[in-house]
C-alpha cells in the first residue's frame, strides 16, 4: 500500500472515529437531557401529589372540626330541652302538691272546729272532710290530667 492510501485510510479512520465520538456525545447529551426532563417531571408529580394530600388532609380537618362543633351545639340544645322539660314537670308537681296541701289544711281546720261542737258535729265534720278529700283527690287528678296534656302539647310543639 502506498503512502497516499495509508494517509487516506488514516484520514477516513479519523473521520469515522470523530463522527462516532460526536454521535456518542450527542446521544449522551440527549440521554442526560432526557433524564433531567424525567427527573423534573417526577419531582413535579410528587410535589403536586403532596400538595393534593395536604389539601385533602386540611379539608378533612375542617370537616371534622365542623362536625365537632355541630355535635356540641346539638348536645347543648338537648341539655336545654331536657332542663326545660324537667322544670315544667317540677312546676306541675309543685302546683299539684300545693293544691293538695291547701285542701288538706282546710279539711283539717274544719275537722278541728267540728270536734269542739260535739259528737254530732264531729260526725258531720268527718263527712265534710271526707268529701273535701275526695274533691281534692279529684281536683288533683284533674289537674294532673290537664298538666300532662299541657306537658304533652308543649313537648309536641317543641319537637
Amino acid at each position: 500500500m502506498d503512502q497516499q492510501q495509508k494517509q487516506n485510510l488514516n484520514q477516513a479512520a479519523e473521520q469515522f472515529t470523530d463522527s462516532t465520538q460526536q454521535a456518542f456525545r450527542t446521544l449522551a447529551n440527549r440521554t442526560v437531557s432526557f433524564q433531567e426532563s424525567n427527573l423534573k417531571l417526577t419531582q413535579n408529580f410528587v410535589q403536586n401529589w403532596i400538595e393534593q394530600m395536604h389539601n385533602l388532609a386540611q379539608g378533612t380537618r375542617d370537616a371534622t372540626q365542623n362536625l365537632q362543633e355541630q355535635g356540641q351545639r346539638q348536645r347543648e340544645a338537648a341539655e336545654t330541652l331536657s332542663e326545660e322539660a324537667t322544670n315544667a314537670y317540677s312546676e306541675f308537681l309543685n302546683s299539684a302538691l300545693s293544691f293538695y296541701q291547701e285542701t288538706l289544711s282546710t279539711a283539717t281546720q274544719v275537722a278541728q272546729d267540728n270536734l269542739q261542737r260535739g259528737a254530732q258535729a264531729t260526725q258531720q265534720a268527718m263527712e265534710a272532710a271526707s268529701q273535701a278529700g275526695q274533691q281534692g283527690t279529684l281536683a288533683v287528678s284533674q289537674a294532673g290530667s290537664e298538666g300532662n296534656g299541657r306537658s304533652r302539647r308543649r313537648s309536641r310543639s317543641r319537637s
